[in-house]
């Protein structure tokens, strides 16, 4: 079979093709290329049992970690979607509102982790030197020492950090009285049992003489 190329352009020439157009009516159906057009329909049915269960069982874990009313949580759900009540809810608007309630959750036990480790700082750092230490520390790592305003994972490094202090023994010396008591009796006890032990012996055998 002999092909003419000699057309402008070097283009191949054909009884199907003319310079600078295409004769259609001369493909067929087997030409035909069906391109599938994304449907935008919405599923418009209400809520099935199962789904409006989910949402309730989750309604009522926002509940409980905030210390809020249910109905306060559905009114900032029904506010989200943009519904007045559960009944007007569609399918189509379900994972919408899963996923909102989802985020609450996570945010409610955030913050409950976030009081917990506040509370343990504090409980931690009762002497004020150490209290003033550790909202420096805050200030120069996070920029604020007010713990209620630090992340989660700011409050953790914290946290270590404040370990660190409490878990670090200071020096004894015969010359600071002040170091010794900060020690406290259980310290020195852990750190001088033969030393302390021997004092007590003394002092029980001096006090049966005395006696």
């Amino acid at each position: 079979m002999e092909v003419n190329s000699s057309g402008d352009l070097n283009r191949t020439a054909g009884r199907d093709f003319t310079e600078n157009r295409v004769q259609i009516h001369k493909f067929d159906g087997r030409h035909t290329i069906n391109i599938a057009i994304p449907s935008d329909a919405h599923d418009e049915r209400p809520l099935v049992k199962a789904q409006r269960k989910e949402l309730n069982a989750l309604v009522a874990e926002v509940s409980e970690t905030s210390n809020s009313e249910a109905y306060e949580v559905w009114q900032k759900v029904h506010a989200e979607i943009g519904v007045s009540s559960i009944e007007e809810m569609t399918v189509n608007q379900y994972q919408t509102a899963l996923s909102y309630l989802q985020a609450m959750v996570e945010r409610c036990k955030e913050k409950d982790a976030s009081k917990a480790l506040v509370s343990l700082l504090l409980r931690n750092s009762e002497d004020s030197e150490l209290r003033q230490k550790l909202i420096h520390y805050c200030h120069v790592n996070f920029g604020t020492g007010r713990l209620n305003d630090l992340t989660r994972n700011q409050l953790q490094m914290a946290l270590l950090w404040l370990d660190q202090q409490n878990n670090s023994v200071l020096p004894i010396s015969k010359s600071s009285g002040e170091e010794v008591s900060r020690l406290g009796f259980v310290a020195l006890l852990q750190r001088y049992p033969k030393e302390i032990g021997l004092t007590f012996l003394v002092g029980f055998i001096l006090g049966a003489l005395i006696f």
